[in-house]
């Protein structure tokens, strides 16, 4: 079996899955060293540069995400979204490697998932993925020019490519997980813009 060939990968995507695994064990550390202060603060200046982009005005539906313990969370801007007549949805884990999106009017409407995460009940209202205007992002850590290292399950790599074209891509994370260069394959998505408690980066990715 040559290494191009299915269940063998060759030297080079060894080596790039090696400097993603050490990149995401250093920002995974960086990230949870964010003291419980600083991540309530950082998530009401996120929430602020949210409200205040103009790619957002005209979103309809947005996809958030349920942050886990040491993740920024969304919810202070997802609340105001919602305010302002955005209906918001919720990733949920279907099968391995696959999201699908479900309207939820509020958080308390979210049940334990998989891996520790918050999703929607299975029979929770479907959001179509023509629908969604704009998708709020999560990683263990982003570039400047877009890229984004996420857990390794593939989920949003596989998600994003199928909602429409137009729909804008926001990664938000603390700075501390803003990094020069994040190491990239082929088949990695990029964000349009990454927002932190005191950046807001239009990135050139796409």
């Amino acid at each position: 079996m040559s290494p191009d060939e299915p269940g063998e990968s060759s030297p080079v995507e060894d080596a790039v899955a090696a400097a993603k695994r050490a990149v995401r064990a250093r920002a995974r550390r960086a990230r949870d060293s964010v003291d419980s202060a600083e991540r309530r603060a950082a998530a009401q200046e996120v929430a602020h540069a949210l409200l205040a982009l103009p790619e957002l005005l005209s979103a309809r539906a947005l996809l958030a995400y349920a942050a886990l313990p040491t993740e920024l969370d969304p919810v202070p801007a997802v609340w105001r979204l919602r305010k302002r007549g955005v209906r918001v949805a919720y990733p949920r884990i279907e099968s391995p490697g696959v999201l699908g999106m479900h309207y939820v009017d509020h958080e308390l409407e979210l049940v334990p998932g998989p891996f520790g995460l918050s999703q929607p009940r299975e029979h929770a209202p479907r959001a179509p993925h023509a629908a969604i205007d704009a998708v709020l992002v999560p990683a263990v850590a982003f570039d400047v020019r877009g890229m984004r290292l996420g857990y390794g399950g593939g989920y949003y790599d596989r998600l994003l490519p199928i909602l429409r074209p137009d729909c804008l891509r926001i990664g938000v994370a603390f700075d501390e997980q803003l990094l020069a260069e994040i190491p990239a394959e082929e088949h990695d998505e990029v964000v349009d813009i990454v927002v932190t408690q005191t950046r807001v980066i239009r990135t050139e990715g796409r």
